[in-house]
């Protein structure tokens, strides 16, 4: 039974996260046409591609589920309310915005995953094999044993939180009353919506961050690589299939403390693994979309969304974002002329360098956030 509450934990946040995305990629263009594209971006892969624009759909949507998690916790938290007044007031937005993606977006969507089974009845062995790839990784990475402090700490911090009812009040690992907010973690609101969870499903916190989110995110990183597979070699099977066990591969191989392959395979329910597989790689996605002359609508909205939701993942992400953000842009703008960009390149570093900013200012000592009315 438990097994079965994981697996549908899993599968309940693949379809958050695509209703989070949808009001990001899906609408109408107008286009009464015969040639009318009915949930297009006006240009580009993701127009042609029904496949690719769900899977961009579920990746961005899983950044824009974690910002508006942390726009709504950070006040209950540091107002020293409870956590289950934050599952009270969570449970009913995120219904909400089902609901409304649903109402709102659900038959753009359906029309794509029918292009997705279209597809996957041209190469139902490939298909089965890449399926069977993912949920493999999947397996091996949940059974496998992971004894880090880092790996400690989400599990416990999630169980303090659940068992005394507050948000980083209390030190994880001793249960001491902390006098004030660890900033390099409260900002990070990651953990604490794997406690809501907890508390609403009364799943363990070990199931929740070692089962049910670790599978999702070795789902979602496998569905951004694929999408990448599809936008490079169309619906070239074999290819798809070549690249994808070739990362997989890798991820399984290539493992030192230096490399996001060991994050995803032995830490995988951590924000730096969450950052460093899934952030950057969408991030990239998003990048080679824009080289290839794609005129997406909401694209710096999209490329926000997931550079806002990164630093509520992990504090690593504020130096990690802007710096794969200058890297990739600052040459393009150049390249290209486009200095009308700069503007918008400049808001996409403004999540992680104000967090970055805050983070020095708290280890210097010159404010600090304490966890009771002062």
């Amino acid at each position: 039974m438990l097994i079965l509450k994981a697996v549908l934990a899993v599968i309940a946040n693949l379809i958050i996260y695509l209703a989070f995305g949808s009001f990001f990629t899906y609408y109408r263009t107008g286009n009464k046409g015969k040639n009318a594209d009915p949930a297009g971006d006006g240009a580009g892969f993701l127009a042609d591609n029904g496949g690719g624009r769900l899977i961009m759909t579920m990746a961005v949507g899983f950044f824009a589920y974690y910002s508006l998690f942390a726009i709504v916790t950070l006040p209950i938290m540091l107002t020293y309310r409870p956590l289950s007044l934050l599952t009270g007031i969570w449970t009913p937005v995120v219904t909400a915005v089902v609901l409304l993606a649903i109402i709102l977006k659900g038959r753009l969507v359906a029309a794509d995953f029918s292009q997705i089974f279209s597809c996957v009845r041209l190469l139902p062995v490939i298909t089965a094999v890449i399926a069977v790839l993912i949920i493999l990784q999947a397996a091996v990475i949940v059974m496998s044993y992971d004894f880090t402090l880092d790996a400690a700490y989400y599990v416990a911090n999630v169980t303090t939180s659940v068992d005394t009812n507050m948000i980083n009040v209390y030190d994880p690992f001793t249960g001491a009353w902390q006098d004030h907010y660890e900033l390099r973690y409260a900002f990070a609101t990651y953990s604490v919506n794997d406690a809501v969870v907890c508390q609403l499903t009364h799943l363990p916190a070990l199931v929740v961050t070692k089962t049910v989110m670790t599978s999702t995110v070795v789902i979602m990183v496998n569905l951004v690589y694929l999408g990448i597979a599809v936008f490079f070699f169309g619906r070239n099977g074999k290819k798809i299939l070549i690249m994808m066990l070739a990362v997989c591969w890798i991820n399984f191989t290539f493992i030192t403390i230096y490399t996001a392959s060991n994050f995803l395979v032995t830490r995988t329910y951590e924000g730096k693994a969450i950052v460093g597989n899934l952030a950057l790689v969408l991030i990239f996605w998003m990048y080679i979309e824009l080289v290839r002359g794609g005129t997406i609508k909401n694209y710096w909205l999209m490329l926000f969304a997931v550079c806002f939701g990164s630093t509520t993942i992990t504090s690593s992400a504020n130096m990690l974002i802007p710096a794969q953000v200058s890297v990739l842009f600052v040459p393009y703008i150049i390249k290209h002329k486009e200095y009308k960009l700069i503007l918008k390149y400049m808001l996409m570093m403004l999540p992680g360098i104000i967090m970055l900013l805050e983070y020095v200012l708290y280890v210097k000592g010159y404010f600090v956030v304490h966890t009771y009315p002062r």
